[in-house]
């Protein structure tokens, strides 16, 4: 019974002491996790844009030499 008064002052303080996010509107989102690959997956990304833009080019080549009749 005599310890009940401290604990409960103790659950206020720590009450009291917790960061809180609700009380926080400024906070800042959550930043993206470092991913060690991001730059090579970005140079792959290109290289296969890069990649169908010139198969479409070769189609294009090729449809235009067989409408010429070569």
């Amino acid at each position: 019974m005599k310890k009940l008064p401290p604990l409960i002052a103790l659950a206020f303080f720590l009450a009291a002491c917790s960061d809180s996010d609700e009380r926080k509107p400024d906070a800042q989102p959550a930043q993206k996790p470092y991913n060690p690959w991001e730059s090579q997956m970005k140079a792959l990304n290109k290289a296969k844009g890069l990649e169908g833009q010139m198969l479409q080019d070769a189609k294009d080549r090729d449809k235009r030499m067989r409408d010429l009749g070569g």
